[in-house]
């Protein structure tokens, strides 16, 4: 009877191991579908006799690609710096804002945003190292040799991370793109990227 249990118990971890997957996955669509809707049908109310399903997200991806016509095109690039200039004097907003569009940007924007991707010696015995992005390599103006450098190394599962300035030779650069170990990062180490399925010996 014992011997059943465990069984049974093994059978229902399994399908909960394959179903809760699926069944998260469609329900944060059919919450993000009809979240999409309520906000945009009072705009297309009028235009249509009936209502269709997941139309909220075609005229979000209408007014968004509209508006990063606008900001391509008809925006300077020193109007930006000049946004972007006011929120870093926001002294809370700007953690938040610069946080996010970093994010963001490597994400869904330039490669080159966060740095190359490298891997930082943070300890020899027992040996460790982490992953993260050089930002700067010239750091003559805050005093330090041509021997340092600047590294980001961001949070598992957050937008935050540690600023560093360690030695060159503690440093490795890592053949990925910045968005790969980004996603990498971000998930723990959970997410395998195709990256690192290609280059297998980096991930270790």
């Amino acid at each position: 009877m014992n011997n059943f249990f465990r069984k049974a118990a093994g059978y229902v971890l399994q399908g909960l191991l394959f179903l809760t997957p699926i069944g998260v996955t469609i329900f944060v669509v059919v919450w993000f579908v009809r979240m999409m809707d309520d906000l945009f049908s009072p705009i297309v109310d009028g235009l249509l006799p009936f209502d269709v399903p997941g139309l909220g997200i075609i005229v979000a991806f209408f007014w968004l690609a509209l508006f990063g016509y606008i900001i391509s095109n008809l925006i300077s690039r020193s109007a930006i710096t000049w946004f972007d200039g006011i929120m870093n004097r926001a002294p809370l907003v700007k953690v938040i804002y610069f946080a996010v569009k970093d994010l963001i940007t490597v994400f869904f924007g330039k490669e080159d945003k966060m740095g190359k991707p490298v891997k930082v010696l943070v300890q020899r015995d027992p040996l460790q190292y982490r992953f993260g992005f050089q930002t700067r390599k010239d750091l003559s103006e805050f005093g330090f040799g041509e021997e340092m450098i600047s590294v980001y190394l961001p949070f598992s599962y957050g937008v935050m991370g540690n600023q560093l300035v360690v030695k060159k030779e503690d440093v490795e650069f890592v053949d990925t793109s910045a968005s790969e170990m980004m996603k990498f990062i971000v998930s723990g180490g959970v997410v395998q990227s195709t990256d690192t399925k290609k280059n297998s010996g980096i991930s270790e």
